[in-house]
């Protein structure tokens, strides 16, 4: 089945999706004296849609549940691009709201301008991963990455994934102790309950150690052309950590330019 912008999914039977940012009951942000406390670490990647980050623009750059917009993915439709010398202007839109993207270009390898040239193409899904910023009064991302999206099915990912990390968060605010194991008997509509992970042992976070480290070491290992395949790193770390975390971790040092996907989403080489 394809949209209205060319993307094909595999799907079956089909499935009713509002915007995530309206389903998911967000607590309002307070209005006492207390000052805010930092909602979340700078470096955590949050799935958003456009019409949480329009709203945050309205909100000290703060999303309604509190969560601070530094690090920040999307995934919407190109509408229009203009690519100058130095940067390359978008207008994205996901069905919840439009918005200006603005990527800086570098003195990249020639695998990273082959990704940029074919995600700066009008009527086609992108990932963009970023910070919101505002220019001239607007809402602007400042992206770190503009991405072609290889398939419909990390569109429909996204959105759920959106949904998935605003309740988790909100659990997380609620309940004192472990949120993953808070997680546990969530259900986000429908007969499909969330189980909860198992307990992270080392999630990698901060500078140096733990799984950051062996991703590194695993990528700089990999003498194919390639690079190294994520997959294969789940593969062999699957006792150790969970998979969404790791593929977290990939996606926010590939932001970080410290590796860059090769062949396809799976495969990185790290940048000596």
């Amino acid at each position: 089945m394809a949209n209205r912008f060319g993307m094909e999914y595999n799907t079956g039977d089909d499935v009713g999706f509002s915007s995530p940012d309206a389903n998911v009951n967000y607590p309002s942000p307070s209005s006492g004296g207390n000052p805010r406390r930092k909602a979340t670490d700078e470096q955590t990647l949050i799935p958003v849609t456009v019409g949480m980050l329009v709203n945050a623009a309205q909100n000290n750059k703060l999303l309604l549940d509190e969560r601070e917009t530094h690090h920040i993915k999307v995934v919407a439709a190109v509408t229009s691009v203009q690519m100058g010398s130095t940067s390359y202007s978008y207008t994205v839109e996901d069905g919840t709201g439009t918005i200006d993207v603005k990527e800086w270009l570098d003195e990249g390898n020639i695998e990273v301008s082959r990704m940029r040239e074919e995600a700066a193409v009008e009527h086609q899904y992108v990932r963009i991963m970023g910070k919101l910023e505002e220019y001239d009064g607007k809402p602007q991302i400042v992206a770190h990455t503009v991405r072609k999206l290889p398939n419909g099915n990390e569109l429909t990912y996204h959105f759920l994934e959106v949904v998935y990390e605003g309740e988790k968060y909100k659990q997380s605010q609620q309940i004192v102790g472990s949120p993953t194991y808070a997680m546990g008997n969530m259900n986000f509509g429908g007969n499909i309950p969330i189980q909860s992970s198992r307990p992270i042992v080392n999630d990698g976070q901060g500078n140096g150690g733990g799984m950051v480290d062996e991703i590194k070491s695993f990528l700089a290992g990999s003498s194919d052309d390639v690079g190294g395949d994520m997959l294969e790193f789940i593969k062999r770390n699957k006792n150790k950590y969970n998979e969404y975390e790791i593929r977290q971790k990939f996606e926010m040092l590939a932001t970080e330019g410290i590796i860059y996907s090769t062949v396809d989403e799976n495969h990185f080489s790290i940048i000596i």
